[in-house]
């Protein structure tokens, strides 16, 4: 089969397409025909040796995590799943194996059914992205009505899913985005829209009950004089002082920091298959490409030139 692959880690120059060998379905695993890959900012930080304290991914490495596509064969012991059922999900990176390839393999925690409703690039678009959103906003936040929220990066996948998170819930959001973003930020959501290349929200006077990082533009000790007294800020992008940050924070104030990771599993995408099917989120999709094209998005993401998500169209 096809797949985008590197072999060390590096810029987006060390990614080509290449042959390799059909993942094998094994005990508990199915194995998928992709047929749509999206593009996460964990992708370019994982090849590029950002993220290398949290682990390595064993090379050569298929890039991609998130996909859609459909079932073509069953490891032993798989129930409640059949050949040809399209699903989507999130393989795990470290083992090597990625979304950008023809087939995955992998165990059935880590897929779920795509409902009819949703095309092949919204399922694929909603594991990393809204996963990040969801499990933030609700599971670590617990985020409720008529509570405020801050959000930057609020027109990226991540922060847009979080802005439409929040409108359902009922919160007051502000979203931190570009000039050019600040209608799309308004209409999924948001009630206030700060530019940041005209204001900073560090030296506002506004309070948040809660301050999503979705940019990861931030600290925790610029963001805590802008939250409330059991206020939470949750970055996305974790590094050894936020988790010390958290620490001092637990121990000496009301207020939490949150270096956020992602915890992938059927029950996370069976809720944001619901939520997507209600539209309650609706991700944006910035373009469609093929395998040839991923080094190339891959550079423009790390650039900060897209907005929304990245799709990869996958053909046999």
């Amino acid at each position: 089969m096809q797949a985008v692959m590197y072999d060390h880690f590096g810029d987006a120059s060390v990614l080509s397409v290449r042959e390799v060998a059909v993942p094998q379905a094994a005990r508990g695993q199915v194995q998928v025909r992709v047929r749509m890959a999206s593009l996460n900012p964990v992708d370019f930080k994982l090849r590029s040796g950002i993220l290398r304290l949290l682990g390595r991914p064993k090379r050569p490495a298929i890039t991609g995590k998130d996909f859609a596509g459909d079932i073509t064969a069953l490891g032993a012991e798989v129930q409640g799943y059949r050949v040809g059922q399209r699903v989507f999900g999130s393989v795990d990176p470290l083992g090597g194996q990625g979304s950008c390839a023809q087939f995955v393999a992998l165990a059935t925690d880590l897929i779920a059914p795509a409902p009819d409703a949703l095309s092949d690039e919204v399922a694929a678009s909603l594991p990393v992205a809204s996963g990040t959103a969801l499990q933030s906003l609700t599971d670590i936040a617990g985020l409720r009505h008529g509570q405020s929220i801050l959000i930057t990066g609020a027109s990226g996948a991540v922060g847009a899913s979080a802005v439409q998170l929040a409108r359902s819930i009922g919160a007051r959001i502000t979203g931190v985005c570009g000039t050019a973003n600040i209608d799309y930020v308004r209409s999924i959501g948001a009630e206030h829209v700060i530019d940041y290349n005209t204001a900073n929200w560090q030296q506002s006077d506004e309070r948040y009950d809660v301050i999503f990082d979705a940019a990861a533009a931030a600290s925790f000790s610029a963001a805590k004089p802008r939250l409330t007294p059991n206020g939470i800020y949750i970055n996305t992008m974790p590094r050894p002082a936020l988790y010390w940050a958290a620490v001092v924070a637990r121990a000496t104030s009301r207020q939490r920091c949150v270096p956020f990771l992602l915890k992938t599993d059927a029950a996370l995408l069976q809720r944001l298959a619901k939520l997507a099917a209600e539209r309650v989120i609706v991700p944006r999709i910035h373009e469609i490409i093929d395998f040839a094209q991923v080094a190339s998005a891959q550079r423009r993401m790390q650039e900060g030139k897209v907005h929304g998500k990245v799709c990869v169209r996958v053909d046999v």
